[in-house]
C-alpha cells in the first residue's frame, strides 16, 4: 500500500470542498466484473473489429435478432456485489465529501453500493428501453429471459427494446452533465480508467489544464499521469480507498 501517496490524497480531500470522482472498468472488475479489454476480455478473444461491427447502433437497428444473440452470449453475466471500492464511495457520498460519481461502467454497482449521484455515460446494462417516443417505457433484465432466441419487444407498443447502453455510433449519455461536474470540481478523483477512452478522457484533460487538483488511482500508466498531484498504482483499490476513508474521518472527527 502507497502510505505517502495516501496521506498526500487524504490532505488534499481533507480541505477540498468540492469533491468528483471518474471511474473507469478497473473499479469493477476487482468486484468480478469482466474487463472487456483485459487478458481474457472478448476483445482479445474476438478480435476489436468483430466486436466494434456488432456493438454498433447500425448493426442493431438492422440486425437486431443477430445482435442480441451476441449479447446473451457476452453481456450478461450472473449478478455480482458491489465491491469495496464501490461501498467506500456510497460512504464518502453519504459524508458529504463527495459531490458525484461520473462512471464509464454500465454495471449499475455504484447504485447498488447506495450511491446517490452517479452519472453512468455510458448507460446501465440492467436496463432495456423501448425507443418509441410516445412509450419509452422501461424494462429490467430479467424481462429477457422472455425472448430467448429473437429481440425482446416491449409488451405495451410491440416495438423492439434496446439495452439502455451506449453503442458505437451513439453520442454518451448525460454529456452536458458530466461536463459540468467534472469542470466545476475543485478536485477531482480518477478510479480504474487509463483515460484513453473519449470523451471522457477529454473531459479530465481539459481538468487538468486548468486545476490543480487531480489525483489518479489506478494499476497502470494513464494518459494523465503527468498531470496528477498523485498518482496510486498498484494494490487493492477497495483496501486504498478504505484507508483514505480511515483516515479522513480521524481528520474530520
Amino acid at each position: 500500500m502507497d502510505k505517502k501517496g495516501i496521506e498526500k490524497v487524504v490532505s488534499i480531500l481533507a480541505k477540498s470542498n468540492n469533491i468528483v470522482v471518474v471511474t473507469g472498468a478497473g473499479i469493477s472488475t476487482e468486484a468480478g466484473v469482466p474487463d472487456f479489454r483485459g487478458e481474457n476480455g472478448i476483445y482479445r478473444k474476438l478480435g476489436e473489429n468483430r466486436v466494434l461491427s456488432i456493438l454498433n447502433i447500425n448493426y442493431f437497428n438492422s440486425h437486431p435478432d443477430e445482435f442480441y444473440d451476441f449479447y446473451r452470449q457476452y453481456f450478461t453475466f450472473p449478478k455480482v456485489d458491489p465491491g469495496k471500492a464501490h461501498r467506500v464511495l456510497a460512504d464518502m457520498e453519504k459524508k458529504g465529501w463527495i459531490k458525484a460519481v461520473v462512471t464509464q461502467n454500465i454495471d449499475g454497482l455504484h447504485q447498488a453500493a447506495g450511491s446517490r449521484k452517479v452519472v453512468a455515460i455510458h448507460g446501465n446494462a440492467e436496463s432495456f428501453v423501448c425507443p418509441g417516443r410516445k412509450c419509452r417505457q422501461v424494462y429490467g433484465v430479467d424481462y429477457l429471459q422472455q425472448f430467448p432466441h429473437s429481440a425482446p419487444t416491449c409488451a405495451k407498443c410491440g416495438s423492439i427494446l434496446k439495452p439502455d447502453v451506449v453503442l458505437f455510433g451513439e453520442q454518451i449519455q448525460n454529456y452536458m452533465e458530466a461536463s459540468e461536474l467534472i469542470m466545476a470540481a475543485k478536485t477531482l478523483i480518477v478510479i480504474g480508467s487509463s483515460l484513453t477512452v473519449y470523451p471522457l478522457a477529454g473531459f479530465v484533460k481539459e481538468f487538468s489544464t486548468f486545476y490543480q487538483d487531480l489525483i489518479i488511482i489506478n494499476q497502470g500508466y494513464t494518459q494523465l499521469d503527468h498531470a496528477a498531484l498523485v498518482k496510486i498504482d498498484g494494490g487493492h483499490t477497495g483496501d486504498t480507498l478504505e484507508e483514505i476513508y480511515r483516515q479522513l474521518t480521524l481528520l474530520k472527527s
